[in-house]
């Protein structure tokens, strides 16, 4: 049964670019535009679609599949009278500009109960781009409206373009006004891509301030700074997220197969390349409007990755040819070692805002790069006794230095 109150969302995607193609479909980071505003849209409680389009050419009906594919019902409308045929009761219809490429934060602003809202910023050079609604305000590229607006629309004769004109009918009606700083388009967080080379220009600033990846010694001060290296090649094939997951879970299942037949070694070098894994996991997720079950399986992955190194020397001494337990050092301390890394893991995200010095924490990554070469040199029972009291000293370090005032 359909709820009373529903969120519907329509998109633009009409307009088009010089060379033929439309705005809409424009890639960055190897996502359509699209693509992106729906993802955005899901994650906001948006569940159906509406996308204003001219004609519908076939690369926009193959785009408009992988849409449904992440479980959105998506609807093409031409006309007033198309989009209210989908609208029922108190919905509330959510505005999106043709091209706009915006954060998590702005969606859920607009998305938020209440009367119909308008995101606005500033009428400066930084935004030539955007609608303007009166003297010194510009559309910002999002807005909720009541199925009221549709309605009188679709009563109203002759053709309109339908995003604007209800967008101005929400300003006569005196809707709320949520500003964004237009430093924001400056900075690239939020944007009207109105032709390729902006899209290229958009995709080297995000290359540029994406962040290195949460807590962990090892993955920030090694892991992403490689990751980053091969980030534009990471981005811009849809591919590479698409398969990626399934590469890095072979992987670790490698790990556990070498472990199992006692190559301790081997198995800790391809947990290295399997940290790698996880670290591009985590960069692609911040260009792509991730599903649930992108970020389920991520979890699922880093958790399986926590847990081998926990049970590691078991593998590798059960599967020896003495069939023995593995000496106190490896058995009783390599748990101690996944644990220490789950509490900092769990103190890092209790933290909140005051994230700083995350760097200082310890991560699986730290301990696979260390335990490699003790393996190969047969250092192993030492080593597992060094890293849980090192994971320690991080974390109590950490937790003095974030604790003290910011200059």
């Amino acid at each position: 049964m359909r709820p009373p109150m529903a969120l519907i969302a329509l998109i633009g995607a009409g307009e088009a670019l010089p060379d033929g193609g439309l705005r809409a479909l424009v890639t960055v980071a190897g996502e359509t535009l699209i693509e992106r505003q729906a993802g955005r849209l899901a994650d906001v409680g948006v569940t159906h679609v509406a996308v204003a389009v001219g004609a519908v050419p076939a690369d926009l009906l193959a785009t408009l599949d992988r849409i449904r594919r992440r479980g959105l019902k998506v609807t093409p409308v031409r006309t007033a009278a198309d989009l209210l045929a989908l609208v029922e009761g108190d919905d509330r219809i959510i505005l999106v500009a043709d091209g706009l490429r915006a954060g998590g934060t702005h969606y859920a602003a607009i998305a938020r109960p209440g009367p119909p809202a308008i995101l606005v910023t500033g009428d400066t050079p930084l935004t030539p781009r955007v609608e303007r609604i009166d003297a010194t305000r510009r559309w910002g590229g999002l807005a909720s409206i009541s199925d009221h607006m549709v309605r009188d629309l679709a009563d109203m004769p002759g053709e309109w373009d339908m995003i604007l004109t209800l967008l101005r009918m929400a300003v006569q009606a005196g809707a709320r006004r949520l500003y964004c700083e237009p430093a924001l388009f400056e900075q690239g967080e939020i944007a009207i891509v109105a032709d390729r080379p902006t899209a290229a220009l958009l995709e080297q600033s995000s290359l540029q301030r994406v962040e290195y990846g949460g807590m962990g010694l090892g993955r920030s001060a090694v892991m992403m700074p490689l990751v980053r290296l091969a980030g534009p090649l990471l981005v811009r094939s849809p591919a590479t997220a698409r398969y990626l997951p399934y590469v890095t879970a072979l992987l670790w299942i490698g790990v556990a197969l070498l472990a199992a037949s006692g190559l301790a070694a081997a198995g800790a070098l391809v947990a290295i390349i399997g940290g790698l894994g996880l670290a591009a996991m985590r960069f692609l997720s911040a260009f792509r409007a991730e599903s649930a079950g992108q970020d389920r399986a991520r979890a699922a992955i880093r958790n399986f990755a926590l847990l081998l190194l926990a049970v590691f020397p078991w593998l590798v001494s059960l599967a020896g040819p003495k069939h023995a337990m593995p000496p106190f050092t490896e058995a009783a301390l390599a748990p101690c070692l996944a644990a220490a890394i789950l509490l900092a893991r769990t103190l890092y995200e209790d933290s909140g805002e005051r994230r700083r010095f995350h760097w200082l924490l310890p991560d699986a990554d730290q301990a696979w790069l260390m335990l490699a070469p003790a393996l190969l040199f047969g250092l192993a029972p030492l080593m597992f006794a060094i890293l849980p009291l090192l994971a320690l000293f991080q974390i109590l370090l950490w937790l003095r230095l974030a604790r003290r005032p910011e200059a």
